[in-house]
């Protein structure tokens, strides 16, 4: 018994269940397959995706420093591989030059080094396994990129990229493990689906329960982080390395979007649907996607990520395009909140990150990583 997947194989007709027609055994064969199909591959897209203007994502400095982070969401907990890929460019002679990546899984951290090697525009990429926690729900990690330059060279990003590798078909054997340790979505055995093959019950149940599961697993809608610990001499001016960008600010208002799908009676999902992850600098009250939303932290320098649930209403509904499809323009509102909260010429910040510094119009109070998750 194969836990296998076709893509050539993966919808049913759906004539097949109209009431008194006799059933083929493609329909259950190819429901198992579209199951085994959609638990290995889906959402196994970008988790996260930014680019960067030319000059400003660079550094020199012979130790590692850190330079951003993400929020991303998890496939499964089966799901374990996930892949880094970076466009970049080096500066002066190279022989030393990495990018490591640091995934943290509550508290467990696993680690993707990517040597580069001399470039005027070049790619580099490496995975990194990671192992899940025994017990409890676990559904996004944390991402740390930092860069490594040697004595002498610079080096300058471009663009990054990470996704989760697919399962390989045929899955293997047993029950298999969405968010939650205690759930389970179960792959079918093809060949117990073809014809001459009982048709029980316990088929059904098992095609709801996958869906019930499947439908759970988030997908990334926007992933961004400041670049926080630049240093260039061959760049150093204010529209270069020096002024790259690290808080989010008044100009990210209406530009910095993402338009995820909320179809009728997504907002009567009993479950975890669309969430919002902050990485900030001190407390911050500002609203987003039609919410005022507050984060009060220990003290001016205190760095955190804060999750919040959004809700949606159907009465702003928007529409994209030309298919009526059911979109809404996620971003930053254009009120007088995120006018006094985000950075902007009136209430600059006189300092980078890091570190964070004390003072009114040091580091205080601005938001240095966000990401929109959603099923």
């Amino acid at each position: 018994m194969s836990n296998s997947y076709s893509t050539s194989a993966i919808l049913s007709d759906p004539a097949s269940t109209v009431a008194g027609r006799q059933v083929t055994f493609e329909t259950p064969e190819r429901m198992g397959n579209a199951s085994n199909f959609a638990f290995a591959t889906g959402n196994c897209e970008n988790v996260l995706s930014q680019a960067f203007a030319d000059s400003c994502f660079i550094t020199d400095s012979s130790s590692y420093v850190e330079m951003a982070e993400w929020r991303v969401p998890l496939v499964s907990l089966e799901h374990d591989e996930i892949e880094f890929i970076i466009n970049y460019r080096t500066h002066g002679t190279v022989t030393g030059c990495n990018v490591r990546f640091t995934v943290d899984i509550d508290s467990s951290t696993f680690t993707s080094v990517l040597s580069l090697s001399s470039t005027t525009n070049g790619f580099a990429n490496n995975d990194v396994t990671v192992t899940f926690p025994s017990s409890g729900t676990h559904y996004y990690a944390t991402v740390t990129m930092e860069v490594q330059a040697n004595s002498g060279a610079e080096v300058e990003i471009f663009s990054v990229m990470g996704y989760f590798k697919r399962l390989a078909s045929p899955l293997s054997a047993g029950q298999k493990t969405p968010y939650d340790n205690t759930k389970a979505i179960t792959p079918f055995g093809i060949n117990r689906l073809k014809v001459n093959q009982a048709f029980t019950s316990r088929f059904a149940h098992n095609i709801i329960d996958n869906i019930d599961e499947l439908r759970k697993r988030f997908r990334s809608l926007l992933s961004w982080s400041g670049v926080y610990s630049t240093s260039s001499t061959l760049f150093p001016s204010f529209t270069e390395a020096a002024m790259s960008q690290i808080y989010i600010g008044s100009g990210d208002i209406g530009t910095l979007l993402a338009y995820p799908l909320l179809p009728s009676g997504f907002e009567n999902l009993d479950f975890d649907k669309l969430q919002l992850h902050v990485k900030v600098i001190g407390d911050i009250d500002f609203t987003f996607f039609g919410q005022s939303l507050s984060i009060n932290q220990a003290s001016d320098t205190t760095i955190g990520w804060h999750t919040f649930d959004l809700e949606i209403d159907n009465g702003q509904l928007s529409v994209v395009g030309d298919t009526r499809l059911p979109y809404y323009d996620a971003t930053f509102d254009n009120n007088a909140e995120n006018s006094a909260s985000l950075v902007d010429l009136d209430t600059p910040r006189a300092n980078r990150y890091p570190p964070a510094i004390t003072g009114a119009a040091k580091t205080r109070n601005t938001i240095i990583g966000l990401s929109l998750i959603g099923v």
